[in-house]
């Protein structure tokens, strides 16, 4: 009974942040992302969660998805670890609108191929682990997205996203969470 309590006890701290602190404000952002094939370099292909960035991914490999146009025009989103990066990184398409989803899912993340995606499509992203404001742990970031346009003549993606930076938490509602 008592192992019971204290297993209990550890999945209700996991749950709202591991015991940890929320000390950053979630809040939507917008951005868009170009093709990795038949865009100019200099243009951003790939997001990283962690830094709430948009990044070129022939400077960095620190990033959690990139988006693509395939040779048969089908917009992707590749989870880092299928361009050979991070294996932890995941997305997952919800049946729900942005403002339906409320908290990351805790699994269901495709993590090993392409996501074919679409203009009103929504999607849960889960990023590398780190231990940046974090007291005990390395663990993932979570994110909700929605697409917003694909343009297929610019061969970009825009997308409106939220992203908790908050050490274990899942929630992806504005503002601090537990505030």
């Amino acid at each position: 009974m008592a192992f019971a309590a204290s297993a209990l006890a550890v999945a209700a701290a996991a749950a709202c942040g591991g015991g940890q602190t929320a000390y950053y404000s979630n809040y939507i952002d917008t951005l868009t992302l170009y093709a990795l094939r038949n865009t100019p370099i200099r243009t951003p292909s790939a997001y990283s969660i962690l830094d709430v960035l948009t990044v070129r991914t022939d400077t960095t490999g620190a990033f959690d998805f990139a988006f693509d146009i395939d040779s048969t025009g089908t917009p992707l989103l590749y989870p880092a670890g299928v361009l050979g990066l991070d294996q932890t990184t995941g997305l997952q398409i919800v049946h729900s609108s942005v403002d339906g989803v409320h908290s990351a899912p805790t699994d269901g993340y495709v993590t090993d191929s392409a996501m074919v995606v679409a203009t009103g499509d929504v999607f849960v992203a889960r990023s590398r682990s780190s231990s940046a404001s974090c007291i005990y742990y390395s663990l993932p970031r979570y994110g909700k997205f929605e697409v917003l346009a694909i343009d297929s003549a610019q061969r970009s993606i825009t997308i409106q996203g939220l992203v908790d930076l908050n050490c274990g938490f899942r929630g992806l509602d504005k503002g601090t969470p537990g505030s």
